[in-house]
């Protein structure tokens, strides 16, 4: 099971993949750990050559989920992976979060840092997201048949336990019947 969490900045998708991949059992990928070196004081985008190599990796693997906002390198992945879980969550709820997320790196000195002009620079990307993703996966038709839009973690694993029933550890199938009834 391949699977593609795309989504605004400050939508809650990592919260999702980890909670996903726990529940099927299968790694997870952050693509800004793949996009970001993220080993510093500040946020330094990788080389072309490293965000490919990581890519490559996470193909190569038999099963998992990426989660990030869309970006063009993510192409790779888009057309390797059997879902892509699009998370739509109001702007409202996403500026909150990244003004939260900037506020706790503040008074708890996470590194790398993020700054006041970064969280700015994230909400307007937040805003502009839907429209640009739209585009893009409507370019590109074999991606398009494999969006399912959803906006919090019962709804994906809904999603997912009516697509891909074969492929679910019996934990999650016996977990979905008892909680049904």
């Amino acid at each position: 099971m391949k699977i593609c969490i795309v989504g605004p900045s400050g939508a809650g998708k990592t919260t999702i993949a980890n909670k996903l991949a726990e529940q099927l059992k299968i790694s997870t990928h952050p693509f800004d750990e793949i996009y970001w070196n993220i080993s510093g004081t500040e946020f330094v985008k990788n080389s072309e050559e490293t965000i490919s190599q990581g890519i490559k990796e996470i193909i190569l693997q038999d099963s998992w989920i990426v989660e990030g906002a869309y970006d063009k390198r993510l192409l790779p992945l888009l057309l390797e992976c059997s879902l892509i879980l699009k998370m739509e969550v109001p702007l409202y709820l996403r500026t909150i979060r990244l003004l939260q997320r900037y506020l706790k790196s503040v008074f708890t000195g996470k590194r790398p840092k993020e700054t006041l002009k970064n969280t700015i620079e994230l909400i307007q990307f937040s805003h502009r997201f839907e429209q640009r993703l739209e585009n893009f996966l409507s370019s590109h038709s074999q991606l398009s048949r494999k969006v399912i839009s959803f906006n919090n973690f019962s709804k994906a694993i809904n999603i997912i336990q009516t697509g891909f029933k074969n492929n679910l550890p019996d934990s999650l199938i016996h977990d979905s019947r008892t909680k049904k009834g």
